[in-house]
């Protein structure tokens, strides 16, 4: 009986060893596609939100934005990093993304998320203005909402003049913040201002003032003088 069990058991396994797959070479083994949002939800997604937006950091999803800024700008903003907290992620930088897998993700935001988008009519960028023409610019269209410039009066949005606050955003990033807002969080920071006609916004070199206000009351790195 035990003799003709053995030898039905061993039939079977013999019939069945060419159809057991044998383990392939790792060579062999592709590796899934990487997708823009898989790249994004593991690197980007803690400060810029979930879905790019609601996050610590700039909404990603907004399409002005993204039809604003050159795209070359962007990948090189990810792949070396920018201002206080903005890490670089290129691999060729030290960072953990792929370099071929930043322009992956750089193309996959500007196709989704900057669908329609229409550029900003100001410049993006551009060096400081006039901190004291600012001050003046600040209190006329900020204010009500971000409080007085002592920062100890946050108005309707929060404080802007916070020294905490400040020291954690780059002079680009107040200057993102100005010509585009943040629709995640409603708010419209280029007009129209309270009290004012709903055609005004600021200029270029108007905004480049507010910056350099703001930037002036930045605590230099070290001082605990607020």
């Amino acid at each position: 009986m035990m003799r003709a069990l053995l030898t039905t058991t061993f039939v079977l396994c013999a019939a069945a060893c060419g159809k057991i797959p044998l383990q392939q070479p790792a060579s062999a083994i592709k590796a899934p596609a990487v997708t823009w949002q898989g790249v994004y939800a593991a690197n980007c997604a803690a400060c810029h939100g979930v879905t790019g937006e609601l996050g610590g950091a700039r909404p990603m999803k907004n399409a002005a934005y993204l039809a604003t800024i050159p795209r070359d700008k962007l990948v090189e903003v990810t792949s070396k990093g920018q201002g206080t907290l903005m890490p670089a992620l290129a691999a060729s930088q030290g960072g953990p993304i792929a370099d071929a897998d930043v322009q992956t993700l750089v193309d996959g935001m500007i196709g989704e998320w900057g669908k329609g988008g229409t550029p900003a009519s100001v410049a993006w960028e551009g060096p400081l203005g006039n901190a004291d023409n600012g001050a003046t610019l600040y209190a006329a269209n900020c204010q009500t909402c971000h409080g007085a410039a002592n920062g100890k009066a946050p108005g309707t949005h929060g404080s802007i003049t916070d020294p905490n606050y400040l020291r954690l955003v780059s002079d680009q990033s107040l200057r993102s913040s100005i010509v585009f807002g943040r629709a995640d969080l409603h708010a419209s920071c280029d007009g129209p201002y309270p009290g004012q006609a709903a055609n005004k916004r600021m200029t270029s070199s108007e905004v480049a003032d507010v910056v350099a206000f703001l930037a002036s009351k930045r605590p230099q790195m070290g001082s605990t003088k607020r």
